[in-house]
């Protein structure tokens, strides 16, 4: 890291030959310009305040909590684009995840209300007014979704609410009320994602597993192409070429591709 490109006594350092393999590849390789990507995801700062002063268990962080969410869209070979909670217009995007909205700004409940896609929110959406009150009518509050958070829970380290369809809830689980159509379900019968029509809401933090598997299900509905990657395997998509990263150290085999320790594979679209 140190020696740069040249040691102190000028020989080649490790990085002159990965530095000078970049240099042919970027020359040979047609402009890829950077595109809009089909799927949003809302991170917002405000948000990470209210939490980080009110997180109501050492488990819940909504860095965290986006993180996740990001991990499960990037695991299903997603491309992602990061949008603030004042967008007013999600009409370019198939899929969009908004995971723990403490407020939702009045341009994004709009956008919402017009929007034709796929939206997946919560947990904890719309759960205080600016003033860090509990509002009502109760949240989320949702243009066209029964649905009403009757209680909530922080779950301690190491607790968890399983699923009938298998995974878990973790660090975080509401109690829903209303006739939004149930997707999933706990064990014990509470609802644990609603929806009504495109408009989805998640009344936990689900696990590792069980995140990959909704952004899956809710990227297919949406019509868009997904993979299930290996771990340490991303991909990501630009105007013209799909470029495949492999961060492990040994080589991977992914679909067609063979992909080099540390390496990455390119096509055109």
């Amino acid at each position: 890291m140190h020696a740069g490109l040249l040691r102190p006594d000028s020989a080649a350092a490790p990085a002159l030959a990965e530095a000078a393999q970049v240099a042919a590849e970027l020359k040979a390789l047609p402009d890829a310009e950077t595109a809009a990507a089909t799927v949003a995801l809302i991170f917002d700062y405000p948000s990470a305040w209210a939490w980080e002063a009110q997180p109501q268990g050492a488990d819940f962080d909504y860095f965290r909590l986006v993180l996740t969410a990001y991990r499960a869209l990037r695991r299903a070979g997603l491309s992602v684009d990061i949008l603030p909670a004042e967008t007013g217009d999600l009409s370019g995007y198939a899929l969009v995840l908004a995971p723990g909205l403490a407020t939702l700004p009045d341009a994004l409940m709009a956008a919402l209300q017009a929007y034709g896609g796929i939206a997946l929110l919560g947990p904890r959406t719309n759960a205080k007014t600016p003033d860090m009150a509990i509002p009502v009518p109760l949240p989320p509050a949702l243009p066209g979704l029964d649905a009403t958070i009757a209680l909530v829970e922080s779950l301690p380290p190491g607790v968890t609410v399983s699923l009938t369809s298998g995974g878990a809830m973790v660090h975080w689980m509401e109690r829903l009320e209303g006739a939004a159509d149930t997707v999933l379900t706990t064990n014990d019968g509470h609802p644990a994602l609603v929806r009504r029509d495109g408009l989805h809401y998640l009344a936990g933090w689900p696990d590792d597993e069980t995140f990959p598997k909704i952004a899956r299900d809710l990227a297919r509905q949406a019509g868009l192409q997904t993979h299930d990657l290996p771990p340490g395997v991303r991909t990501r998509d630009t105007a013209t070429h799909r470029f495949w990263f492999n961060y492990n150290a040994e080589a991977v085999t992914v679909e067609t591709h063979q992909i080099p320790a540390a390496g990455v594979h390119w096509e055109a679209l």
